[in-house]
């Protein structure tokens, strides 16, 4: 205790050595200040003490292993504090121009940097909930906190550039070896004496050595300089990740750039190490950092493009974003990780090949091409070529005009796309030889379920690049886009529509790859809609002789991407909302199907056939019923009442044209039969439906009572006029309050007052013949003669009252028509 209490009265210096010494056989112990010796700058002590001091350290870090928690901390401690002084006491040495030791001092940084990224990771680790989960919690380094990732980085650049000035100047050392050994004169002299040989041999096994000296030199630096490359990549990695999740825009951006440059370095360092055998695994190791790169590059677009917190805190824009992987590329190119030598590997282009994407689409969706549109591959001799050509330099043109948010969304999309590409791509090199992509620990995801999700992301990403683009193709065509000439339109739209097939395509492809049914479904969704934009005559991709065989294509491709997607669904099972989705959609073509087939075949309007030289043969009326059926029995297992009563009245009206041509009376029955089955089905609905529905209960029911009127007799002119009347329920002051609530209330009341006059036109004409009829049968029956005489007074009433068609008053007006016509009945 006596010697306790004299060291720690006597050892009271900060970071200083002593040495306590006993001679053989005495009692007396000397102690000594070893830090003063050092401090006399005598170079053999600073080493000593240096070597002292690295030796330490590393037994420490051999005991920790063994020790509790808090043991750890403490011994963590210590062995920074030796590892510091070690440096210093290297450092001291250098200035006595006692050698630089660069690869002892970098070997020292590095075992610094270890000593902080082997915490337990106690420091803060925020998150945000809305940007996507990425593979950092497999990568290296998840669990060491930010302060600690940071001052680890700085050991680890502190030992790399002393590293990168050793390897520079082993380079120059070989350089010169080998240019000595290519000028010396015994490589030249051809004749030699036999005296000479000896001394020659000897003079040139020197020299080899020499130079093989230098070769291993320059390999085992280089191998360690990639050591610390490898860990540098992982810290910026893991920094990057923690500033995309805190919206650190500018600190994200370098930390990225950063990873880029580093495995750029880490790649030019490869043809040091020997063969292509020999540097397989190094190679795969910068191939799975390459992965991460462009997984963490892809998430810093696509979250950019969904939130607009980045401009917010981030104060980026999405110049900025793509500017970064612009600089990631160029750090990869070949040219640049091949510089120095004079033929690049072939392994190189693993890291700088083009993405699968890119390739995919011919060149046209590159980080230097970024808006989407992409070119299509025609011949020379296409007379098309010229005009898709112009139309997509006028579609570039067209989106580099909007609102710089929508610009940026778009682009910075087309950037993640192309990045996540790569990640798949590099994921699927290594899995071809079986080198694992991440380490995942225990509960963690594997590396199929990393590419299925990078896939499920490129899907995505493409999914929504199309529908942006079809959204501006959708306001070219309803003319809200007022910077293109009527004549620029259809090329225009052709290029839009023609990208957006070809990002629906590729995203379908990546979505199969991932065996992703819900996102296939929805995806032969959106390839239906451009089927069914392809209708139109003016951008369609189909060259056929009409209009009508043109849609007709369409609208046939558009049904079979849709019973493919409930090919890939399997069952309603599997997701019912997708199912029942696609299950409307699919409806929908199908009664658009048949009603252009009516239309195509039978005319507009609603005038029965009467010729019989007009009369449908067997197989093309069946053509126009079968998908029109199909249509109705989808609505009613879905559920869709509204859309299954539309169907019906589509049905209605075509049975209601053909009635009339048909061969004999048995089937002129069964036709009519079947047109007031159908009015009846879509009639009971649509009486009962809910506010907004007015219109097409007003119009079915007047085609429901011409078609009664058709039918001669008094019975059949009576039912036409009680569905007259019973669409008072749409004129009724509950039905105007309601739409008046309404943003359309403008437009329906002009629609409802127009419906009102024709309404009104045909009330009187079936009274007027139905007062005919009781007046011819001398019955005395004066009931349609009141009926009459009621609604005239009241239409005059409402002439008087001058009501202008278009307001609240001029229907309300018309409904009191109505009900005193129904009233007297």
């Amino acid at each position: 205790s006596t010697l306790l209490r004299f060291l720690k009265s006597n050892c009271t210096k900060d970071n200083a050595t002593y040495l306590l010494r006993r001679e053989a056989g005495q009692q007396n112990v000397q102690l000594y200040d070893v830090t003063a010796i050092s401090a006399s700058r005598q170079r053999k002590w600073i080493w000593w003490l240096a070597m002292m001091s690295y030796r330490f350290a590393l037994r420490l870090g051999q005991m920790m292993e063994m020790e509790d928690a808090a043991r750890k901390r403490q011994f963590r401690d210590r062995k920074r504090g030796l590892l510091t002084t070690c440096l210093e006491l290297l450092h001291d040495l250098n200035d006595m121009d006692g050698g630089a030791h660069e690869t002892l001092c970098a070997s020292v940084e590095e075992h610094l940097a270890d000593t902080f990224l082997k915490e337990d990771g106690d420091g803060p680790h925020p998150s945000s909930e809305s940007f996507p989960a990425m593979t950092a919690s497999q990568q290296p380094y998840s669990c060491v906190s930010i302060d600690s990732l940071n001052k680890a980085q700085d050991h680890l650049k502190s030992g790399t550039r002393v590293m990168w000035v050793l390897l520079n100047r082993t380079e120059e050392q070989e350089k010169e070896t080998r240019e000595k050994l290519a000028n010396s004169p015994r490589r030249r002299q051809v004749v030699r004496v036999h005296s000479e040989d000896s001394s020659s041999d000897d003079d040139d096994s020197n020299s080899d050595e020499s130079s093989q000296h230098v070769s291993y030199g320059l390999q085992s630096i280089s191998m360690q300089l990639f050591g610390l490359l490898h860990k540098s990549i992982n810290v910026s990695l893991r920094l990057a990740e923690y500033h995309l999740q805190n919206y650190f825009s500018s600190s994200a951006m370098r930390e990225l750039r950063s990873a880029a440059r580093r495995i750029s370095e880490g790649i030019t360092l490869l043809r040091h190490m020997g063969g292509d055998d020999d540097i397989c695994h190094l190679k795969n190791t910068l191939q799975c950092q390459y992965t991460w790169l462009w997984e963490h590059c892809g998430h810093f677009a696509r979250s950019f493009a969904a939130d607009e917190l980045w401009r917010d805190r981030g104060h980026a824009c999405g110049d900025d974003v793509i500017s970064v992987l612009r600089d990631a590329e160029a750090a990869l190119s070949l040219s640049n990780i091949s510089r120095g030598q004079s033929k690049p590997s072939s392994w190189m282009e693993d890291f700088s090949s083009d993405a699968s994407l890119t390739k995919d689409t011919n060149g046209s969706v590159t980080l230097l091409k970024v808006s989407g549109i992409i070119h299509v591959e025609m011949e020379s001799s296409d007379p098309d070529m010229e005009a898709h050509s112009s139309g997509a330099t006028m579609a570039r043109k067209l989106l580099e005009q909007q609102r710089q948010i929508q610009r940026d969304k778009l682009r910075v999309l087309v950037a993640a796309c192309i990045s996540y590409s790569r990640a798949i791509d590099s994921i699927q090199k290594l899995s071809r030889i079986g080198f694992s992509v991440e380490r995942p620990p225990p509960s963690t995801t594997s590396e199929s379920s990393l590419l299925s999700m990078l896939q499920q992301r490129l899907g995505d990403g493409c999914n929504e690049i199309g529908k942006i683009l079809l959204n501006d193709l959708r306001s070219i065509l309803s003319g809200k886009n007022s910077n293109l000439s009527a004549s620029e339109r259809p090329a225009v739209a052709g290029v839009l529509l023609s990208s957006a097939e070809v990002l629906f395509n590729e995203g379908l492809t990546v979505f199969q790859d991932c065996n992703d049914v819900c996102n296939i479904a929805l995806l032969r969704c959106n390839l239906c809609q451009c089927c069914k934009l392809q209708t139109n005559s003016n951008y369609s991709s189909q060259s056929t002789e009409s209009v009508s065989d043109r849609a007709e294509f369409h609208l046939q491709e558009a049904i079979d991407q849709l019973q493919k997607a409930h090919d890939a669904l399997g069952d309603r099972d599997t997701n019912p909302r997708i199912w029942d989705m696609v299950s409307n959609e699919l409806a929908a073509t199908f009664l658009v199907l048949g009603v252009r087939r009516r239309q195509s075949l039978l005319g507009g309007g609603t005038m029965p056939v009467v010729m019989q030289s007009l009369r449908l043969a067997p197989g093309k009326e069946k053509s126009i019923i079968d998908p029109m059926e199909r249509a109705v029995e989808i609505y009613s297992k879905v559920g869709n009442n509204h859309q299954e009563a539309a169907a019906n009245y589509q049905l209605a009206l075509f049975y209601s044209k053909v009635w009339t041509c048909q061969r004999d009376e048995a089937k002129t029955r069964d036709k009519l039969a079947r047109a007031f089955q159908h009015f009846g089905s879509a009639y009971g609905y649509f009486s009962r439906a809910p506010a907004g529905n007015e219109s097409t209960f007003v119009i079915l029911s007047l085609d429901l009572a011409n078609l009664y009127a058709v039918v001669s007799g008094k019975e059949g002119l009576s039912k036409a006029l009680a569905c007259c009347l019973d669409t008072a329920t749409a004129f009724s002051f509950e039905s105007i309050d309601a739409a008046l609530e309404r943003q359309d209330n403008a437009e329906w009341l002009q629609r409802m007052s127009t419906l009102a006059s024709s309404l009104e036109e045909q009330i009187f004409k079936f009274l007027v013949s139905l007062v005919k009829i009781e007046k011819d049968s001398g019955g005395g029956e004066t009931l349609y003669r009141e009926m009459y005489r009621n609604g005239l007074k009241s239409k005059m009433a409402m002439k008087t009252s001058e009501a202008r068609p278009g307001t609240p008053d001029f229907l309300s007006a018309f409904h009191e028509i109505l009900l005193s016509i129904k009233e007297t009945s």
